[in-house]
């Protein structure tokens, strides 16, 4: 596997962990979670400014849309 290969692997396995641990979903949930964010990427911005959050995310990420 190339390096960035194992680079991107190791970032999943990080949110995997993060989405089983913090938010209570089961390994199978959250793959599925990744699956759809990663399916709809260009949608994600306009869904977090429609909601309302996008000022409201942790270190400026909202000043990324």
């Amino acid at each position: 596997m190339l390096k960035s290969q194992l680079g991107y692997r190791a970032a999943m396995d990080e949110l995997i962990n993060g989405l089983t641990e913090k938010v209570g979903l089961d390994k199978a949930t959250a793959e599925k979670v990744i699956a759809f964010l990663k399916e709809h990427a260009a949608d994600v911005p306009g869904w977090l400014a429609k909601a309302g959050v996008k000022d409201k995310l942790p270190g400026g990420i909202g000043k990324l849309f």
